[in-house]
């Protein structure tokens, strides 16, 4: 008898801890889902929708009746943001400036601390950002520079001369089957991307004959960003798990890519350390070399360079030729729009010519088809993970300090409350009565806000649109026999929103 006795008591004890860690919360902490043991609420997200986890949480703040929810990823507790107000003070508050410990981060590097910019916080973080941006501006990053737009200008005729007449190296035939005119996406752009890119940090470029090794690392690149997610994956949850299931986990391909990568940068450093000479910097890199011989000991150090020039450099080379993909399968999707925008070039830039950042100014409508693909596909939906830097407020809240805050950027560019019809693919949104484009209209964030936001948002913007307006000028996108229109339900979820590979036909248009 008083062993049933005991065993209903304990039996008692175990369901009302069981019950108060499942509900339990901090005091004044967002409404959400429950959370069960090692997983939190992780298992919930994947139950409602594991494709798409961004969307998922969205679905648990309207059965939450909240804009912004609360719940636990293993053991992080995050809130999830998905208002304007929301996302908007999530991204300009320096109070949510900070950076998640997360196990995604961690295994970027082989040592024992975060390094780069991406996943960094506090003092180091602001004293590389400041470095980096301030002297990359001399070299054309992050404002106009005409020497860069023909640099641009170079690498979008090379990649047209390849369109057209067909690979001539072997790495070419991942870009375009040989006889030209069908070229695979998203894979097409970023090379080339890259390589404006590396012509501003270390005034270099490759030839298309050199282009082997830019080619792989777009590959290794384009596997990080759809093997990683918005929510860290379950590797961030239990570590321990790439152990056991490291395929499965998603560590494998997420390993390989980070050891490429990094070796990558690394070999680029290295190369310019045993070259430099003091007082004769040739380009940033020797900036930051001289940095770091004149202060040896603090931030500026070999090892946080190769992950800063990894983190400044891996949208250039995945994000640039991503975005403008979504932004090929709406103009398939939405013949009408493409030829408006053909016709806005006939008008202001004709034919004998590629379009130039001057033209930008006239070509309203292309920026703002441009503007709209980037709402209506928000690349990075759940933006880079933020972190509570001292217990605060958010929508009359309490989020407690160390809290992981998502800010739903996905969410707040499809809110009916800011945006009318935002299921619709309507560049007109942001243009006004004249048909001109007008600024004030665009409230969206695709490349985030405050100090977080991205460093290469001018540079990604110029190259957004003279690709797009150097494509629409020369080609049209057809159906080849067997292809298929863009199904938009198969684009992927991981760190960023991603196409799957597939083979886009183009046919060479005639201009005028």
């Amino acid at each position: 008898m008083l062993t049933e006795l005991l065993l209903t008591i304990c039996t008692a004890i175990f369901l009302y801890l069981s019950y108060r860690y499942a509900v339990g919360r901090p005091v004044g902490f967002p409404p959400g889902p429950p959370r069960i043991p090692f997983f939190g609420s992780y298992l919930f997200l994947l139950l409602i929708n594991y494709k798409y986890l961004h969307k998922a949480a969205l679905t648990l703040t309207r059965w939450y009746k909240s804009d912004i929810i609360g719940l636990h990823v293993g053991k992080f507790p995050v809130a999830v943001v998905h208002s304007g107000e929301g996302v908007r003070e999530v991204l300009n508050n320096q109070v949510f400036d900070g950076r998640p410990g997360i196990f995604l981060a961690a295994m970027r590097d082989p040592g024992d601390d975060v390094r780069g910019i991406f996943f960094q916080e506090g003092a180091l973080w602001k004293e590389q950002r400041r470095f980096i941006l301030r002297y990359l501006r001399d070299f054309g990053f992050g404002r106009r520079f005409d020497e860069l737009e023909l640099v641009i200008k170079e690498q979008i005729t090379d990649m047209l001369d390849m369109i057209r007449n067909g690979p001539k190296y072997p790495h070419e035939h991942h870009l375009v089957k040989p006889g030209g005119y069908r070229v695979q996406l998203p894979l097409l752009f970023n090379p080339f991307s890259v390589n404006c890119h590396f012509h501003v940090v270390y005034n270099e470029r490759q030839s298309r004959e050199d282009m082997a090794g830019l080619v792989r690392l777009v590959q290794m690149g384009m596997q990080f960003q759809r093997h990683a997610d918005d929510y860290g994956r379950l590797l961030s949850i239990m570590p321990w798990i790439r152990h056991v299931w490291p395929e499965w986990s998603g560590y494998k391909k997420l390993n390989e890519s980070n050891q490429f990568m990094r070796q990558y940068f690394a070999e680029i450093v290295d190369r310019h350390i045993e070259t430099y000479e003091v007082g004769s910097e040739r380009n940033f890199i020797d900036l930051y070399i001289s940095e770091m011989k004149s202060c040896p000991g603090h931030g500026f150090n070999r090892d946080q360079f190769i992950m800063g020039l990894l983190d400044f450099s891996i949208p250039a080379f995945t994000a640039v030729g991503v975005q403008l993909s979504l932004l090929i399968q709406y103009l398939m999707l939405y013949p009408s729009i493409m030829e408006r925008i053909q016709q806005e070039i006939e008008e202001v830039v004709g034919c004998g010519r590629l379009p130039t950042l001057e033209d930008r100014k006239k070509m309203h409508y292309t920026e703002a088809t441009i503007r709209e693909s980037m709402r209506i596909e928000t690349l990075v939906p759940s933006d880079v993970p933020h972190k509570a830097l001292a217990d605060t407020e958010l929508l009359g809240y309490h989020i407690p300090k160390d809290t992981i805050v998502v800010p739903s950027l996905y969410a707040y560019h499809s809110d009916a409350r800011v945006w009318s019809d935002p299921e619709q693919f309507r560049p007109e949104r942001f243009l006004d009565d004249q048909g001109e484009l007008c600024l004030k209209l665009d409230v969206s964030f695709p490349f985030g806000a405050g100090k977080r936001l991205c460093a290469g948002e001018t540079f990604a913007r110029n190259m957004l649109f003279l690709m797009t307006a150097a494509m629409c000028q020369n080609f049209n996108y057809v159906l080849a026999p067997g292809d298929q229109l863009p199904d938009l339900s198969k684009n992927q979820n991981g760190l960023i929103i991603t196409p799957p590979d597939f083979w886009v036909q183009l046919e060479n248009r005639r201009c005028g």
